[in-house]
């Protein structure tokens, strides 16, 4: 008796988890009014003609719209009167009524949308105003430490090696004893 209420109460639990699993799916979608249709597509790349994901699909007539899925799918119920704009960054947009859409593709409609490029002109910076007094200041600088960039702080650096100051202990004595015998002939440590 009790192996027959475990198996109730597993067969029960296989039986809710399938129902909340099919019914995520299957829910009700309250963006449906009288006089509209529903239109169903994807906004694709013009070249390469892969999804465009996350896609803007704006209604213009009534400033309400969808977002296109991760494979450029979409669906959005419109009235016949009403004019959609598809964007996407990197992209040009496109609109067009709805209207134009033929009765037979209301259920496949492809957008195709085309990359926007932006080219930018080259820019050179120079320290100076321009480039001929930027070339007459390195002109009159025989040594590189003699050139004096505006606003830039010379170089700290030099060509000499700094020498250690304090290495370890016994060179710290050492160093020490030999200054002092070079002051004092006689000194002895």
């Amino acid at each position: 008796m009790p192996s027959n209420v475990l198996v109730r109460i597993i067969l029960l639990f296989v039986i809710c988890f399938s129902m909340s699993v099919f019914s995520a799916k299957a829910q009700i979608d309250f963006t449906f009014q009288e006089g509209t249709f529903l239109i169903k597509g994807r906004v694709s790349d013009l070249q390469s003609h892969q999804g465009i994901s996350k896609a803007n699909i704006v209604i213009l007539n009534r400033r309400t719209g969808a977002t296109a899925d991760a494979d450029g799918n979409f669906k959005i119920y419109v009235f016949p009167t009403d004019t959609l704009k598809f964007t996407s960054i990197n992209y040009i947009s496109k609109e067009f009524p709805v209207s134009a859409i033929e009765k037979d593709s209301q259920y496949n409609v492809n957008v195709e949308l085309m990359r926007d490029f932006i080219k930018l002109k080259d820019v050179v910076i120079y320290p100076f105003g321009n480039l001929d007094e930027f070339k007459q200041a390195f002109m009159e600088a025989k040594d590189v430490n003699k050139v004096v960039l505006p606003g830039i702080a010379p170089p700290k650096y030099s060509s000499k090696i700094p020498k250690a100051k304090f290495s370890n202990p016994i060179s710290f004595i050492y160093d020490r004893a030999k200054k002092k015998r070079a002051a004092d002939p006689d000194f002895r440590p």
